[in-house]
């Protein structure tokens, strides 16, 4: 009799078990908002770019965004593709156009679940590879294509986070970092001065890009949710003429599950 009451209880014990993480993994999944994401944002940009001026140019930066999201039994993949362009980039008297475009992708895995005042959070952790272009092209009379326009590009490798904190049901503050930590960049050089290669492998300290996103989410729908949040773009590449550029943006996201 006593053995099989320890049995029963210890059955109990491993199904209850059983159940909780049943239910942890099930959170996790209604938490990740997969599905297609459209984006639009708009707020400052600055750029200083030494091949063109040590001056800053800065102005308003329009933020277009698609992404995609997909729950696998034990990871979610991501995709994004973000494009931005403006002609009212200016110092002084002197416009410039900026294009920058971005396609990125990444693995994110779960880890445990934790509280924050009692509340619970889910964080996903995963590598990432992108692609990052840039074109800053001045609007002055020159001659020939050198000192009027730059353009730089990464292809990387980086890590993806993404924290998702769960206030109520319909309602999660979610915030996500983005950055590269191994590129192989590309930048304009001047040829006729200098005797520098325009390809260089470059480390999370000689070249990156990185994006930082939080704010709220609120699901109308279980298949369709909106969020506003704050955005944060870094790009900085110092093996050549140096180039630093960061953008603050509010962005509205409307994403739909399938």
């Amino acid at each position: 009799m006593t053995n099989t009451l320890w049995c029963l209880s210890f059955s109990s014990i491993i199904l209850f078990s059983i159940s909780l993480n049943g239910q942890d993994l099930l959170d996790q999944k209604l938490i990740f908002p997969e599905g297609i994401s459209l984006e639009y944002g708009i707020g400052s940009f600055a750029v200083t770019d030494e091949y063109i001026s040590k001056e800053k140019y800065s102005g308003s930066l329009p933020y277009y965004s698609i992404a995609w999201a997909n729950q696998h039994s034990d990871y979610v993949y991501h995709l994004r593709l973000d494009f931005r362009n403006s002609s009212d980039i200016k110092n002084y008297n002197v416009t410039t156009d900026i294009y920058q475009f971005t396609l990125n992708q990444g693995f994110s895995y779960t880890l445990p679940k934790f509280t924050i005042f009692n509340k619970d959070a889910y964080l996903y952790l995963g590598p990432s590879t992108e692609l990052f272009f840039y074109y800053n092209k001045q609007n002055i009379a020159v001659d020939g294509f050198d000192y009027a326009q730059s353009f730089a590009a990464l292809i990387s490798a980086g890590v993806s986070s993404r924290l998702f904190y769960k206030l109520w049901d319909d309602f999660n503050i979610e915030g996500s970092l983005d950055f590269s930590v191994l590129s192989l960049g590309l930048r304009v050089v001047d040829s006729e001065e200098e005797d520098v290669s325009p390809v260089k492998i470059l480390t999370l300290f000689s070249g990156t890009n990185l994006v930082l996103r939080l704010g709220p989410r609120y699901h109308l729908l279980d298949n369709l949710s909106i969020k506003a949040a704050y955005l944060l773009h870094l790009t900085r590449i110092s093996s050549w003429e140096p180039l630093l550029s960061a953008s603050d943006n509010v962005v509205f996201t409307l994403t739909y599950g399938f």
